[in-house]
């Protein structure tokens, strides 16, 4: 299982993941709808037909793929006009009302069914309490906020070390808890880091 936050939360991601075998665990994420409109989820999508019934009961039929990967769908305006919702389904000048869907839409589907698993909304709720802040000590301590090397190698390189770092200072933090000599593990530490520091300048080069 990988935990994403929202910013990954994409049916191209959600693909990869899970035709690679593994669950995404995304975040909930607000509906852009305006306030007063009917939101996506109250139109039902007939797979069959490929198409999307409104509340009104009018069918939003397949118009066309945009460039990036959504399908379109449009109600026909004449019928809108008349429908006692109209006020809250669009405002569009020609009343026609469009539904977009990504053609890798049912990943994203599959990926809501695995947030609203039991537990998983705690698996969640430990990355705040672990990944976001070792992320957060990357880029306030470590100088990730920016790329500091020319080429993707040694930044992949400064990546790993920084992270094996920040892994041995937690582990530091571990053995000291457990009554462990810990001051000779720390100076081990500090010496990696100062090579890190002597490449960084050498790469600067």
């Amino acid at each position: 299982m990988v935990v994403a936050d929202a910013g990954y939360k994409t049916p191209a991601i959600a693909h990869q993941l899970l035709e690679d075998g593994i669950q995404p665990l995304f975040p909930y994420t607000r509906p852009k709808t305006k306030e007063g409109f009917f939101g996506k989820h109250e139109f039902a999508y007939d797979e069959y037909y490929d198409c999307y019934i409104c509340p009104g009961a009018h069918i939003l039929t397949y118009s066309t793929t945009n460039k990036s990967g959504y399908k379109e769908y449009k109600s026909c305006g004449e019928h809108c006009a008349e429908c006692q919702y109209l006020s809250k389904c669009t405002e569009s000048k020609d009343h026609v009302k469009m539904i977009t869907r990504h053609v890798w839409e049912e990943y994203m589907e599959v990926a809501e069914d695995i947030r609203h698993t039991i537990g998983n909304r705690q698996i969640y709720q430990l990355r705040k309490e672990t990944i976001e802040r070792i992320f957060g000590t990357a880029k306030e301590q470590h100088g990730f906020r920016y790329t500091q090397y020319v080429g993707k190698a040694r930044m992949e390189m400064k990546a790993g070390l920084t992270f094996a770092c920040v892994n041995l200072k937690k582990l530091a933090k571990i053995l000291e808890k457990r009554g462990w000599n810990t001051v000779r593990f720390l100076l081990i530490l500090k010496k990696i880091k100062r090579k890190e520091v002597l490449k960084e300048k050498w790469c600067w080069a």
